[in-house]
């Protein structure tokens, strides 16, 4: 559950280069959504979008090439959490 939580946190973190990736311009992805075209830029650059703006955007802009970036930008995060072995899982599990 909280992996759900961080890749949503994640994902609103990277909306404004995810619409860079997508190649749409800022001014159509406002008209699309009934947003004036200032205050999207704004959020754009702030980052603080809404769960339905989101979702109005995503359905706009998603395709592969976008998801392959975002899943290649979660790897990357990911990359920086320690590992441990599968034997200390085990040790701290009573396994």
């Amino acid at each position: 559950m909280l992996n759900i939580v961080e890749n949503y946190m994640q994902l609103k973190k990277n909306m404004g280069a995810l619409i860079n990736k997508s190649g749409y311009k800022n001014a159509f992805l406002a008209e699309q959504i009934g947003m004036p075209a200032p205050t999207f830029s704004v959020k754009k650059q702030r980052g603080n979008w809404t769960e339905n703006e989101m979702k109005q955007i995503l359905a706009i802009i998603q395709n592969e090439k976008l998801e392959d970036y975002f899943f290649l930008e979660l790897l990357r995060a990911d990359a920086e959490e320690p590992r441990l072995p599968i034997a200390d899982l085990k040790k701290e599990m009573e396994w």
